[in-house]
């Protein structure tokens, strides 16, 4: 339980929040979303109490133990498991298998129990903190991006660990997928308030969509009458009979409260430039291998082509060669054995991880975009504009800019070059969520080739074709989609018992289940029915809402009042209706993916 109720802070000149409230109940897991910079984790700093509000108040129950991902990752123990076992409440501390679970969960072999957090990379010491943050069991779970460090395996663990958590999270995440799988409800913070509503982010930015354009329609109308009644006054003040109803209007007026312009919210806007390509394959690699050290083989034997076009993502778990195949396409790795050729007119784009390490901090915004061959002030005060860069902020130097704004300086300087072949690591890391959304439109636009390495499932379901998949100790060429490598194949890892059941024993139906089809679809069949009869609903319920936004407007046009306050309740009707269809939704797809992952791990 968590209340915030007319907070008020500022960040310097930037006035974060203003009288903006909410509240956190029992068992609620809240998605929180909105644009970079708008106060997301400064609210989750004021709710640790390392930070302080400038008005309002912020409460919760007595003992109410709040716990959130340490960004500072200091280590007391000589090894993770005992790093993690650390943070068992007293009354557990010999349950040592409960940190072994978390762990081995987050992709941690048994082997790596005894090891030094030291010797791991910063996504694996992530995975950590995250662990003894986890067994901890504060009854608030604060987590700001998770996902950033952790590969699509972990995440997906992580999917189904949050699902089960029966205390209160609020988690910070610009991957939609993640959010609408872990979510009871979302928090938007927008334009300076808090917004909380039962479902998903999507369906949350479609309801402030829809008040706003109401608003905008009450506030036209309400002007309309104002200066209905302004004329009034002015043609009929000098007459003494008309002077009570004149006065009584203009009391009217002054009681009455206006509604106030909604300000424009600049959209972001991504944009390749692509050049033509001639030829049949741009890439076509056979039985290529690769390995740092010279006994151990990153990539072994693999085979694929890519065609113009064609958009393949890269998956698998960190650390096993994903990154690399990318540099490799790039020419900065040479070959072990097997034969690479990339077309000799391909014109690459290559976006790595440490891109945005290589920006040159004591540049401006507008230089840093100069820097590429060719490029004027014009074209690159355009692409900053795009990218919510305009004006004066065209003008932030790099070592002032936060993560996302680093990563949109960095998309925008390959969308100013023209290719044809985009090679991309992690694109949509630190980029908001409605960045993503462009992101994603921009990637389908693109009439060139495209291979990317990604973990963001609502990127890889929307643009990847096909796969080259990393997955255990091998590496293959996958030529269908994402969602068809889950349905037919899926992770090794997910084969194996699910590190969060307490009790992880196999049961004959189930595996009755993962090998008889027909008994898998007799069981998901009345789920799915039930679920496409709301999703038909819904869109029965929208279309009446929209025809109501119309009716509107014609009687809007023609001043009819009575014709206006019926179709206003209609509204409010369908309003309701959709809400309660929304948690009937929501609910369906809820009890679908518990039975989907039960069916897909073969336990119980």
């Amino acid at each position: 339980m968590l209340f915030c109720k007319n907070i008020t802070k500022s960040f310097g000149a930037q006035l974060l929040f203003s009288a903006a409230d909410f509240q956190l109940n029992s068992g609620e897991r809240l998605g929180m979303v909105g644009r970079n910079g708008v106060g997301k984790s400064t609210l989750f700093r004021v709710i640790l109490g390392e930070d302080t509000i400038d008005d309002g108040e912020i409460s919760f129950p007595e003992n109410y133990k709040i716990g959130a991902l340490d960004q500072h990752l200091v280590f007391s123990q000589k090894t993770i498991l005992d790093e993690v076992a650390q943070s068992l409440p007293a009354e557990q501390k010999h349950d040592r298998w409960k940190a072994e679970k978390l762990l081995s969960g987050l992709g941690f072999s048994v082997a790596d129990f005894s090891k030094s957090p030291d010797t791991f990379s910063g996504g694996f010491q992530i995975r950590v903190k995250l662990a003894e943050l986890l067994l901890s069991e504060p009854n608030l779970l604060l987590l700001d991006e998770p996902t950033n460090y952790l590969d699509i395996v972990a995440i997906r663990w992580l999917e189904r660990f949050l699902r089960s958590w029966k205390n209160e999270i609020i988690c910070i995440s610009h991957d939609q997928s993640f959010l609408e799988k872990i979510s009871t409800h979302t928090l938007a913070v927008h334009r300076k308030k808090f917004k909380k509503i039962k479902g998903s982010p999507a369906h949350c930015f479609q309801q402030i969509q829809k008040e706003e354009e109401l608003h905008e329609r009450t506030r036209a109308n309400q002007e309309k009458e104002e200066q209905k009644q302004k004329k009034f006054i002015r043609e009929f003040r000098a007459g003494a009979r008309s002077a009570g109803l004149v006065q009584s209007r203009i009391k009217m007026l002054e009681k009455r409260k206006s509604l106030d312009a909604l300000s424009s919210l600049a959209p972001i806007r991504f944009q390749f430039a692509a050049s033509s390509f001639t030829g049949a394959k741009i890439v076509d690699a056979h039985n290529i291998s690769f390995g740092y050290e010279r006994d151990t083989d990153l990539l072994k034997n693999l085979n694929f082509e890519i065609l113009p076009g064609e958009r393949i993502g890269i998956v698998g778990a960190n650390g096993k060669g994903k990154s690399t195949l990318l540099k490799i396409l790039n020419a900065e790795f040479p070959l072990k054995t097997g034969t690479l050729k990339v077309h000799q007119n391909a014109e690459i784009g290559y976006m790595g991880q440490s891109n945005i390490e290589r920006l040159d901090p004591t540049k401006n915004i507008l230089e840093e975009f100069q820097s590429v061959p060719g490029i004027s002030e014009q074209m690159a005060r355009n692409v900053a504009g795009n990218l919510l860069f305009s004006d004066s902020l065209a003008y932030k130097q790099i070592k002032i800019l936060s993560g996302g704004e680093k990563a949109r300086v960095n998309l925008g300087k390959i969308f100013l070059t023209p290719v044809n072949f985009l090679l991309l690591d992690e694109p949509t890391n630190h980029l908001d969520y409605e960045s993503i959304e462009s992101f994603i439109s921009a990637a389908q636009k693109f009439p060139g080739a495209m291979i990317f390495v990604s973990h963001n499932e609502s990127f890889l379901r929307t643009v990847a074709q096909k796969l080259i998949v990393f997955d255990g100790d091998s590496v293959f060429f996958y030529p269908h989609n994402y969602e068809t490598f889950l349905q037919e194949k899926g992770f090794q890892s997910e084969q194996e018992p699910d590190a969060n059941s307490v009790s992880p024993v196999i049961s004959k139906n189930h595996k009755n289940l993962r090998e008889n089809k027909k008994e898998r679809d007799r069981l998901l069949r009345p789920l799915k029915r039930k679920f496409e009869k709301i999703e038909e609903k819904i869109l029965q319920l929208e279309d009446s809402q929209k025809k109501n936004v119309e009716q509107f407007k014609i009687a809007e046009r023609q001043g009819n009042r009575l014709k206006m306050d019926t179709l206003g309740i209609q509204y409010q009707n369908f309003h309701q209706k959709l809400e309660t269809c929304w948690e009937e939704w929501n609910a369906v797809a809820e009890e679908l993916q518990k039975i989907e992952d039960l069916i897909s791990s073969g336990f119980e």
